[in-house]
């Protein structure tokens, strides 16, 4: 058996993070795909800036299909527009963005074998042992960066499946509309669109890209009837595609950060990314917390090298760590994604009481871009949640 000190299952940002990291750190580290890259992956390719930040490499401009600085936020026949004077959105294709984060892991030393399906997950005294479809590989810490449906969590006891009150389900379709038929689209302030009201418990999006655009809809699985009759009703919704072509969309799951509880560590294992359930619920985003959590699995599997140590009470650091890292904010994000779209059928006046607001603006724009953390967001609203609440019981709706 080949041997690693770190191997890391799944070549998303988390992977392509945690693997980068553990080879800087010195480590003789190991990253397996189940996909030849480049692989298509469903996912709607906006990185904000908090996500670049993290990063010790620029992003190469050609890999980025556009560049979004206003958000349009559609409530019924309402439409309230939130501009920032910088960049909010990089939007690009996953396929692009994580070649691009394998390549640069390889550089800093990572052995890589993509088509490589791991089939189990075995944990020794000594090491894990993990088996892919031809042969086994032998490591002291294994990181999950497989997503949520990956196998390193069922293989490992973590968990096997995810309660549906966790997990949002989101079905999308690139739709071709050319170079020109996107610039139309985003405007001239160069815009992405929201559209909460589509949805029982979720939103709608539509991204522009280089030449399509990704139109997507979600919903949490616990309120999920139909998921194709609830993306057609949202397409048929949207006069800017009426006419279209729109080719048959895929779905996948989104964990709602803040929901979720499931365990993220064992002896020997972490997952970081998706498999641990680290997406915000508020936006959506998720590719900002697998680097971070990725990052910080790999820094973790470093110390647990040097004090050879790898039970999981020493690894519980990992935790704790993602907790003041980001896992505060799922909290506070959750607790305002029930306060609006998730739970809250009021949304004709939430959007006109709050989407207008001047202060509402800035803190979803810091929200996105990382200026501001969503465990903030509750008190720089409170004055204002509590003038929306005095007005549902009758008040004049003021802002």
């Amino acid at each position: 058996m080949s041997s690693a000190d770190a191997l890391v299952i799944g070549a998303g940002p988390a992977g392509s993070a945690a693997s980068r990291k553990a080879a800087q750190l010195g480590l003789k580290t190991l990253l397996l795909e189940k996909e030849k890259m480049p692989r298509q992956k469903l996912c709607g390719g906006g990185v904000t800036p908090k996500a670049l930040r993290l990063l010790d490499f620029e992003i190469p401009r050609e890999i980025i299909e556009s560049v979004v600085a206003t958000v349009r936020i559609h409530v019924g026949q309402q439409c309230f527009k939130f501009h920032s004077t910088s960049p909010l959105v990089y939007m690009t294709s996953r396929e692009k963005f994580d070649t691009f984060l394998t390549k640069k892991a390889a550089e800093a030393g990572v052995e890589i074998k993509d088509g490589t399906l791991v089939r189990n997950l075995v944990t020794q005294t000594s090491f894990v042992e993990v088996q892919t479809r031809d042969r086994s590989f032998e490591t002291k810490l294994v990181i999950g960066c497989d997503g949520t449906g990956g196998p390193t969590a069922r293989a490992t006891g973590l968990y096997s499946r995810w309660d549906p009150a966790e997990v949002a389900y989101a079905i999308e379709s690139e739709v071709p509309v050319g170079q020109d038929g996107v610039r139309k689209f985003m405007g001239n302030d160069g815009c992405f669109d929201v559209y909460f009201g589509v949805s029982p418990a979720g939103y709608g999006w539509i991204f522009p890209k280089d030449d399509h655009l990704t139109v997507g809809v979600g919903c949490r699985m616990s309120r999920l009837k139909d998921g194709q009759n609830l993306f057609d009703n949202f397409v048929e919704s949207i006069p800017e595609l009426e006419g279209r072509n729109i080719p048959r969309p895929k779905a996948h799951l989104i964990p709602l950060g803040g929901a979720v509880h499931v365990p993220i560590l064992t002896d020997r294992v972490l997952l970081a990314g998706d498999s641990a359930g680290f997406a915000e619920p508020l936006l959506g985003e998720g590719i900002s917390f697998a680097i971070s959590s990725g990052q910080i699995a790999a820094e973790v599997v470093e110390e647990a090298c040097r004090a050879n140590r790898f039970d999981a009470d020493f690894l519980t650091v990992y935790k704790r760590r993602c907790e003041r890292a980001f896992i505060t904010d799922f909290a506070a994000a959750y607790r305002l994604a029930r306060a609006s779209y998730l739970e809250n059928y009021d949304m004709d006046r939430l959007g006109t009481f709050f989407f207008s607001n001047r202060r509402f603006h800035e803190s979803m724009i810091g929200v996105i871009d990382g200026t501001i953390r969503c465990r903030d967001v509750p008190r720089r609203l409170a004055w204002l949640y509590l003038k929306y609440r005095l007005a549902k019981l009758g008040l004049p709706l003021r802002t």
